[in-house]
């Protein structure tokens, strides 16, 4: 089974099945069919061929949908990038990624005039009317609606998309059809509401992120009904839930947090709404307890990173309602390793560590990336027999739940004694008055490192630094309790909602030899 084959297939059999809803506009599934045909036959007709890159820049949009169900069609590969990136960034990625078409979507109009003298010569640039581009919409309806002939295989690159680069360039993690595939077949099968054509899903995390794409393309694999948003906004999100009775949606924590700050919240109603997936970053004890009593459906949250396509352990709704029913500490687990997926946890010398004790992560599935685009020597740092380093620190319990602590980078050594701050963050997360938290290690001429929070208030609130280590006392140890602490408006966070603690650090170690006391 091919991505292509999942459009085709509705479009023959649920034709008049709505399939995508994007600003207010809705296309079916036949419709699509035509849309990402024609693209395709355009895509050949400008020369591009089977394994060569064609990219796309820009908020959600339909036209990104249509260019990657089109990329698959004529075994193209499609690189999304991030419409966040400065312009010697995307100068960057653009050159790496040796993209022959860049697509810039609505609103990249001063994006593309600030980075068009440094992109490739030859580059064919394509938007939705900005000058010298081919404007996709005229210019795809000139094209035959059947579908290319053109022999594709499932494993394939179809997708390369690009780490957050928070530490070094990002690089291009290449993922095929069948990891794709086998991605739709290992959520199906775990889902305890298995969605059907014709239900409702909502997309609003960016399709530059494997949150999002995946969550389109299972939406489709599925013959779901899916309202795209250009981009994340708490109130739409609410609003079309009650209007167009959503089923399912995918959040980041930040934007779960987001939501339950709006006013009102309780008065909504959800009833059509049978689960919430989360992932992408820690989400604290005292945001998913709130969410769950709010919203009064199923949670899973999924655990897993680009190298692996998304989702490979999840924590059922039946493991939170075992949590909720006496074992509040499973609401700590990232979950069990997925059908067909394997988890295991190594020391530093690749060797596997007992239960309960701390190492990284490794995972092994049939959804692990073929590797890093032209970068042999971090794809075989990153892959060892198939198994993907995560580079998260955590531990594996007696019954095969993984605890995530931190990632290995973030830990924090005080005093010789190893700091996750994300266990850190879970207690302070707990105070009344914090919205948002976020915890580093500084430079401490006694200890080496000490701890120091980043804290953001809820509105009408205040908290002093002795309040909040009184707060911490019963929760953590003492060596764990941050003595620093600064209150700001905001954490800085990436398009997928991951806290940037290199922005958070900098001020405190540059000059430094290392980020380590």
């Amino acid at each position: 089974m091919l991505i292509q084959h999942l459009l085709g297939y509705y479009a023959r059999n649920n034709p008049d099945f709505p399939c995508i809803t994007f600003a207010g506009e809705t296309k079916s599934y036949r419709e699509m069919e035509v849309m990402a045909n024609q693209f395709a036959n355009g895509l050949l007709d400008l020369g591009i061929s089977r394994g060569e890159r064609v990219a796309v820049i820009g908020e959600n949009n339909l036209a990104h949908v249509v260019m990657a169900f089109a990329a698959a069609k004529i075994g193209a590969i499609l690189v999304p990038f991030n419409y966040r990136l400065a312009a010697t960034e995307l100068e960057y990625v653009v050159g790496d990624s040796g993209a022959r078409l860049l697509m810039a979507l609505s609103g990249m109009g001063q994006t593309l005039t600030a980075v068009r003298n440094l992109l490739p010569d030859d580059i064919i640039l394509m938007s939705d009317g900005l000058e010298d581009c081919i404007h996709w919409e005229q210019w795809v309806d000139s094209f035959a609606d059947s579908a290319p002939s053109v022999e594709t295989d499932e494993h394939d690159p179809y997708l390369q998309l690009y780490t957050s680069g928070t530490t070094g360039y990002p690089k291009g993690v290449v993922i095929s059809s069948y990891n794709l595939i086998s991605l739709c077949n290992m959520n199906t099968i775990a889902t305890a509401h298995r969605p059907n054509a014709g239900d409702c899903a909502m997309v609003c995390a960016p399709l530059f992120h494997i949150a999002g794409i995946a969550s389109i393309i299972l939406s489709v694999y599925s013959g779901q009904h899916t309202l795209l948003h250009e981009a994340f906004d708490p109130v739409r999100i609410l609003d079309d839930m009650e209007a167009n009775a959503v089923s399912n949606i995918f959040m980041v924590p930040a934007m779960i947090a987001a939501v339950l700050q709006m006013p009102g919240i309780r008065d909504r109603d959800y009833s059509s709404l049978k689960q919430i997936s989360y992932g992408a970053s820690p989400i604290s004890e005292t945001v998913l307890c709130e969410a769950m009593d709010v919203f009064q459906c199923d949670f899973t949250q999924l655990y897993g990173m680009t190298e692996t396509t998304g989702t490979v352990v999840a924590l059922t709704p039946a493991d939170h309602q075992r949590a909720l029913n006496g074992h509040p500490g499973l609401l700590l687990s990232c979950g069990r390793p997925s059908v067909g997926a394997e988890a295991k946890v190594m020391d530093v010398e690749g060797n596997e560590v007992p239960r309960n004790e701390i190492g990284e992560i490794w995972l092994h599935s049939p959804t692990n990336m073929l590797g890093y685009h032209n970068l042999p020597e971090a794809t075989a740092s990153s892959l060892t027999d198939g198994w993907v380093h995560t580079g998260d620190a955590g531990y594996m319990d007696e019954e095969g739940y993984l605890y995530l602590k931190d990632r290995i980078k973030d830990m924090v050594v005080s005093g010789a004694e190893n700091i996750y701050p994300v266990e850190v963050e879970n207690a302070i997360a707990k105070h009344a008055s914090v919205r948002d938290v976020a915890v580093i290690g500084v430079p401490d001429e006694k200890f080496g490192e000490a701890l120091l929070a980043f804290v953001v208030l809820k509105p009408d609130t205040q908290l002093t630094l002795e309040e909040l280590v009184d707060f911490c006392r019963d929760k953590i140890a003492g060596y764990k309790i941050p003595r620093l602490m600064e209150i700001i408006d905001e954490l800085p966070r990436n398009p997928s909602g991951k806290i940037l603690k290199k922005i958070l650090r900098q001020p405190y170690w540059d000059g430094k030899d290392r980020e380590i006391g």
